[in-house]
């Protein structure tokens, strides 16, 4: 009878591919806070250059903290610390020109359609108008960014990057 020929598959690396599975939960929690640290800068940023601007002092209240594990989750926590900030983001804009009232002083048609004179000479950020939902409209404008890091969490885990 006549003898079977065989093939002999061999992994070389097996240890390195082990080792790398074992510290991928380490090394994506560390890349995931990493990366989420810097998108939620970036939708500061943007929150910022989207909100109403008469004082500034909205536009400072806006901040984003360094990303964190809460849980079996991985969050990214920020906003306003101002009160009015939530008013700002939801009250529907009041149409027509009015005036503004500040330390009595009368700034006559001040306000356009809801936007003040300063909110309207800020530039677009990413395509959108600086006003109400400024917050959801610096989310909005950097979907594309969101969806890019996911894939770089993915690609930097699977290549073990540890950094």
């Amino acid at each position: 009878m006549a003898k079977r020929d065989h093939i002999d598959v061999g992994f070389q690396g097996m240890k390195e591919l082990e080792q790398l599975f074992e510290e991928m939960p380490e090394n994506f929690e560390a890349i995931a806070i990493e990366e989420m640290t810097m998108y939620g800068k970036l939708v500061e940023e943007g929150a910022k250059a989207l909100v109403h601007h008469d004082e500034g002092d909205l536009e400072d209240s806006i901040s984003f903290d360094e990303a964190k594990r809460v849980g079996q989750e991985i969050v990214v926590e920020g906003g306003s610390s101002s009160v009015y900030a939530w008013r700002r983001h939801e009250e529907p804009y009041r149409p027509g020109t009015h005036t503004k009232y500040d330390n009595g002083a009368k700034y006559p048609r001040y306000y356009l359609n809801g936007r003040g004179r300063r909110t309207l000479t800020k530039a677009r950020w990413r395509g959108y108008k600086p006003g109400r939902k400024f917050m959801q409209n610096a989310i909005n404008a950097t979907e594309a960014d969101y969806n890019s890091m996911n894939e770089r969490i993915r690609d930097r885990t699977l290549e073990g990057d540890s950094k």
